[in-house]
């Protein structure tokens, strides 16, 4: 097994990584080291370990790092698609926290081992870029739009001045009270939702923004996503139900759904951004639909 890893370089657990796991991971298996230097690199760097014929590609780093290698595998023109991993080396680690993946050496080794990936579903997307051409992306834990994009552009400012956990939630609560809720027309074979909307989420894994769980039912091999769909609701609601649904909880009330789907068509009348794992990828119009066992990944 040859395998690629591809190091988030301004991970705060780089030298964590560098004690921990590397030596133990270059003993065990052959291991070549690929450490990003640019915002996109990892991108770049996955394509290129397809091209050169990796079997196995991990992803070191945080749920964006992850987004970019994934999209890295899956754009490249290769036949057959590397294995994927994961070195959960983020402050959220929100798609380890699906798969129940421990920041932990021995359990990676022990998977690798094995070297028995599991197939699982991925989330597809046709969107728009800034100039109005349609590109595909794909995302392995969450895409959303609403609050989610706003909350990435403020945690990007944020997170250098306080750590990961109160810089989830000061730019959460920033973003709420700042927001304007958009009328959000989403579409399925099966049902037809339109209104204002705070939060539109479509998930594969069960959690985003460091436990936030939006789909805590969500299993990665059902061929379905799981949609969040919360309305306009006022602030005291908002902290109480952000309570609830970080306590893995689901919110009851008539204005907040949970639905799964296998693909959603949705539209807005005003420019609207989609983020994908904390990256933002794209604006409406986009289709969002489930690829069933469409990736080879590293998990028990």
């Amino acid at each position: 097994m040859r395998i690629a890893i591809i190091l988030n370089g301004i991970s705060q657990k780089r030298n964590f990584f560098f004690t921990k796991f590397y030596p133990q991971l270059k003993e065990q298996f052959e291991v070549e080291l690929f450490e990003t230097t640019y915002s996109g690199h990892a991108f770049i760097l996955s394509k290129e370990a397809v091209a050169n014929g990796f079997d196995t590609i991990l992803a070191a780093g945080g749920d964006g790092t992850l987004h970019q290698v994934l999209n890295g595998i899956l754009q490249s023109k290769a036949n057959i698609h590397p294995a994927l991993g994961l070195i959960p080396l983020g402050s959220a680690n929100d798609f380890a926290r699906a798969v129940g993946q421990p920041t932990s050496v021995e359990y990676l080794i022990s998977l690798l081992q094995k070297n028995s990936p599991n197939l699982i579903d991925v989330g597809q997307v046709k969107c728009r870029d800034k100039k109005g051409d349609e590109e595909t992306r794909y995302f392995i834990n969450a895409c959303s739009l609403g609050m989610g994009p706003l909350v990435v552009e403020r945690l990007e400012k944020n997170r250098k001045r306080w750590g990961p956990t109160i810089s989830y939630l000061s730019s959460i609560l920033t973003t709420f009270l700042t927001h304007k809720p958009q009328h959000i027309l989403c579409k399925t074979n099966e049902w037809t939702w339109q209104g204002k909307a705070r939060v539109v989420a479509l998930a594969n894994g069960i959690s985003f923004g460091n436990g936030i769980y939006i789909a805590p039912d969500a299993i990665q091999h059902d061929g379905l996503l799981n949609s969040f769909i919360a309305e306009d609701v006022p602030l005291w609601k908002f902290l109480l139900y952000l309570q609830t649904i970080k306590s893995r909880k689901k919110i009851m009330n008539e204005r907040i759904s949970y639905k799964t789907i296998t693909s959603m068509e949705l539209t807005s009348t005003l420019p609207c951004a989609l983020e994908a794992e904390g990256e933002i990828i794209g604006f409406l119009p986009a289709t969002i639909e489930v690829r069933p066992s469409f990736l080879k990944f590293f998990k028990e």
